[in-house]
């Protein structure tokens, strides 16, 4: 079967409109593969998903590049989901960027050439009454951060990792803690946490590996919860968290984190708030209040394009063999 290559560039996404530079280097390639591209540039926000969802309709295989950051991403996969005759890739030009994370570098992902030669693979997802997420489902004071990065992303030398760690900083400084309970394959849970991810995918927050054994292929959840921590131990902590030192491979918490974290695996898990605060919920980069939460594998309900090289080194991919 003949596949399109559509490439949909969000202009919007990141400091500075990436279209006017990635057209030619798509064309020259696409030259050099002896492909002709399909490139849309969107017009308006939830364009990408309308896009993909009429190409999903349509049964014509696709692999479909999501030009932009997470949140471009985000809306193709939306739409990609449960069809078989579309594979999702990305070519990051955003801010954050932390799904390419998870198999290499910014660089990796702009050859345009390797992109052109990737493969798919099924992969999970994290399916919530919210929406999908390919990446992590994080509440609490990581939601708070997420949604006081873009201001630190205004000030000069503020990127990724800094933007985040300084919106960590200000999130800590105000008092912040919910009384929750949580109900897993596991058992239940109850107690006050201030932070909590569920994890598909490793990492997240400009460059912090808060799962860092997660697999995208096997059929589990890494959830990582965090109770209140003292402002002078947190600096400390938080370097250690950021290079995913807080679990071992057998999926042990490390000697530092125990008074603080739990650690568990499941393929499902509901939240509900005790203290009638709403908790405020991040979902690949996209936030909302929540009281209840409910997160779950959709298993193997996507496939995406990785170029060889990525593919082969991948460790989010290791439950699949390649």
């Amino acid at each position: 079967m003949t596949i399109r290559y559509l490439f949909v560039i969000n202009p919007t996404a990141g400091k500075a409109d990436a279209s006017a530079a990635l057209l030619p280097r798509i064309r020259a390639a696409a030259d050099r593969a002896g492909i002709e591209p399909s490139i849309l540039v969107t017009q308006h926000a939830g364009h990408a998903r309308e896009v993909t969802a009429a190409y999903a309709e349509s049964g014509e295989k696709v692999h479909i590049y999501a030009c932009g950051g997470d949140g471009t991403m985000n809306e193709v996969l939306q739409s990609a989901v449960g069809h078989e005759n579309l594979s999702v890739g990305c070519i990051p030009c955003g801010s954050g960027n932390d799904y390419v994370r998870n198999f290499g570098t910014q660089s990796d992902f702009l050859d345009l050439d390797a992109q052109f030669a990737a493969r798919s693979y099924p992969v999970d997802l994290i399916r919530t009454p919210q929406g999908y997420g390919i990446d992590i489902y994080a509440a609490g004071i990581d939601a708070q951060v997420a949604n006081g990065i873009p201001k630190w992303r205004r000030f000069p030398l503020c990127g990724g990792t800094t933007a985040y760690t300084l919106s960590i900083v200000e999130a800590v400084c105000s008092t912040f803690r919910h009384n929750l309970h949580i109900s897993t394959e596991q058992g239940e849970l109850e107690g006050t946490y201030m932070m909590l991810a569920i994890c598909n995918a490793q990492m997240y927050g400009g460059g912090y590996c808060a799962a860092p054994y997660a697999s995208m292929d096997d059929g589990l959840l890494d959830v990582v919860l965090l109770k209140p921590v003292p402002r002078l131990r947190l600096a400390g902590l938080l370097k250690s968290y950021r290079e995913g030192k807080h679990l071992t491979a057998d999926g042990q918490v490390t000697k530092p984190f125990r008074p603080y974290m739990t650690f568990l695996r499941t393929s499902w898990i509901d939240i509900r708030v005790l203290d009638k605060k709403p908790l405020i919920t991040t979902l690949d980069g996209e936030c909302s209040p929540q009281m209840n939460l409910h997160a779950e594998v959709a298993r193997r309900s996507v496939q995406i394009l990785l170029p060889p090289k990525l593919a082969q080194n991948a460790p989010v991919l290791q439950a699949m063999g390649e």
